[in-house]
């Protein structure tokens, strides 16, 4: 057994109480989490808004929507024909959250069957970001569409196979790029950072990937941020945006809505199924502030990778809520860090350690 001074323990101490405190409060800092929702619980529904009642076209163009209801432990959103592109607009069940912030969900979407690939075109489910509008039918106009979204499901290769689809929309000008996905499901993430938005997806069996990366500046500090199903859009684009956005589609249709190709049929056909919805609060790493982060050439998929993905896929149960136990936990913890390792005390003034 070796005597040493205590000084230089005291100064281990210090750092195992500052780094058990470092540890502490990266945890809690998730002050998002109570928006996550597990869909354990049906009652859960009644948290989170929906783009149609909040603009106050009372429209329900979601035939279905439950939480662990039509499926236990996920909520599902079944839609009638209706879609998101340019100046039509779906459905949305979101959250407001302002700032930096992650949120992830692993998303299955089907035909209505609950296993085919969606025989009709555009007819997925995913996770969108929104600018809010402040609008109601009557004052509703042209061009106010802002979002970004990344969804799975069919896009239009015939119902070969399952696809994902990322459309960022400027001004209701909407851009979508679609790709091959390997399964009905995946998991699908957007990190809003900044002026940036990074989209990220992984497919079953495979790892992360960045998706797409965009600059948004134009977005304000609150989104809508949340679940997204849209479908058919061989029929939904005959209506008028004005008519599509104020009605369901779905016959008999609300007295005084023609139907414009009568000879075509109302073929919704998607069920999108979330196992959860989670939100995070990311730190920038410092390296990365100031950069310009669609840049590939500077901001690599790996330094992405590296504070996003899983590390930013978080569940709420996860997260420590007590916070009126945090002192004593930093001072407790950092004690017991320190004493690891056969940390005894000895005589006044000294520590003695087994080696």
């Amino acid at each position: 057994m070796r005597a040493k001074n205590a000084s230089s323990h005291v100064r281990s101490w210090i750092m195992a109480i500052l780094a058990a405190g470092m540890l502490h409060s990266s945890v809690l800092a998730n002050d998002l989490a109570p928006l996550s929702d597990e869909f354990d619980s049906s009652s859960s529904l009644t948290n989170w808004l929906r783009v149609n009642e909040t603009e106050q076209w009372f429209a329900d163009q979601l035939e279905a929507l439950d939480i662990s209801t039509s499926e236990v432990g996920r909520m599902v959103l079944m839609p009638h024909t209706v879609v998101w592109f340019n100046n039509w607009r779906g459905p949305l069940v979101y959250k407001e959250v302002t700032g930096d912030f992650v949120v992830t969900t692993d998303v299955r979407a089907t035909g209505r069957d609950g296993s085919s690939v969606p025989q009709t075109d555009f007819s997925l489910a995913g996770l969108m970001i929104r600018t809010p509008r402040n609008i109601t039918p009557a004052t509703w106009t042209a061009g106010g569409e802002n979002y970004i979204f990344l969804s799975m499901g069919h896009g239009n290769n015939g119902g070969s196979g399952f696809q994902f689809e990322v459309k960022t929309t400027t001004n209701s000008s909407s851009t979508l790029i679609l790709s091959s996905n390997v399964a009905d499901n995946a998991l699908l993430q957007i990190a809003r950072l900044g002026d940036y938005v990074i989209v990220l997806r992984k497919e079953s069996g495979l790892p992360w990937a960045v998706h797409d990366r965009y600059n948004r500046s134009d977005m304000p500090p609150t989104l809508q941020v949340g679940a997204v199903s849209y479908t058919n859009w061989e029929k939904a684009q005959d209506f008028t945006p004005a008519v599509h956005n104020a009605n369901v589609l779905n016959p008999p249709l609300p007295g005084g809505v023609m139907d414009p190709t009568p000879g075509e049929g109302f073929i919704p056909d998607v069920i999108g199924s979330f196992d959860y919805i989670r939100f995070y609060r990311p730190t920038l790493p410092a390296g990365l502030v100031g950069i310009d982060l669609t840049n590939g050439a500077l901001v690599s998929d790996a330094d992405l990778l590296d504070f996003l993905a899983d590390n930013a896929n978080i569940s709420a149960t996860g997260v420590p809520t007590i916070p009126t136990v945090s002192m004593w936990g930093i001072i407790i913890t950092g004690l017991l860090l320190a004493m690891l390792g056969s940390v005894v005390f000895g005589r006044a003034g000294r520590i003695a350690i087994n080696e």
